[in-house]
């Protein structure tokens, strides 16, 4: 089965860059932003295929719509008289030899015989949003109370007596500390949305990404999707840093099967 080669341009993402600047300060080594050579010549060693047209998997679920649980294990409400119900599975082939892909954002848009109708919206998607718990710091904070109560003595006066009392109260504290952050690995646009996003930034990216999409569309309508990606490479750099460049691809065009 031979998959569609994406065709990719050089672009800039904004809100990727805002991240990548939040990110240096935590960081040991820069993000830099490539020039037009090296942004060239990384995308010439990178490829990201999506299925032909007529590969394609989709299943049409109105058969089993009030009496089964989806593939998704989503039961549909009984309401297939004014809607149709579509599973598809959309594969990306990834192959990005001696670069890091560090951020993915898939897009499709859905339409509905030709138009951009509130009625088509994802009414389930698989990956759900998923995050992972990054340690950013740990450590141990040492307090030594009788210090403090000492310089409390002093300050109100008590003298000779500040010495005697913080030495007979005196104790330290040994605090451990860790600073942690939630981390989004995956985030979509959820349920009920047009258009659907999935954003990646998790590692396991470079093997590949696969979504699962349920499409309430108004009934026996002609159903389009519209897919693009867009994507963040990286490779090292001189002096300890990383080279980035941002990609978009143009738009591919599913028509389901009614």
């Amino acid at each position: 089965m031979e998959n569609i080669r994406l065709d990719l341009h050089p672009t800039t993402i904004p809100e990727w860059d805002a991240e990548d600047e939040m990110a240096n300060v935590l960081a040991d080594r820069e993000t830099v932003k490539a020039s037009e050579a090296e942004s060239k010549e990384m995308l010439e060693a990178m490829r990201l295929e999506l299925p032909r047209v007529e590969d394609l998997k989709q299943v049409k679920l109105l058969k089993y719509a009030q009496q089964l649980p989806t593939p998704l294990q989503l039961s549909i409400p009984p309401d297939s008289e004014r809607y149709d119900f579509y599973q598809i599975e959309l594969p990306l082939t990834i192959l990005v030899p001696n670069l890091c892909l560090k951020r993915l954002r898939m897009r499709l848009e859905l339409e509905a015989s030709g138009q951009k109708t509130t009625q088509i919206v994802a009414y389930d998607l698989f990956p759900n949003d998923e995050y992972d718990v990054k340690t950013i710091m740990t450590g141990e904070a040492n307090l030594d109370v009788s210090k403090t109560l000492k310089y409390f003595l002093s300050a109100i006066g008590a003298g000779a007596a500040a010495a005697s009392m913080s030495d007979c109260f005196g104790f330290k504290l040994e605090l451990p500390f860790k600073w942690t952050s939630n981390y989004a690995k995956v985030q979509t646009s959820d349920r009920m949305s047009n258009p659907v996003e999935w954003y990646v930034t998790d590692s396991s990216i470079q093997n590949g990404f696969t979504g699962y999409v349920i499409i309430r569309a108004p009934r026996d309508s002609d159903v389009t999707v519209v897919a693009s990606i867009s994507c963040q490479l990286r490779q090292k750099g001189p002096l300890g840093t990383f080279l980035k460049a941002h990609y978009m691809t143009d738009s591919y065009i599913y028509r389901l099967r009614g």
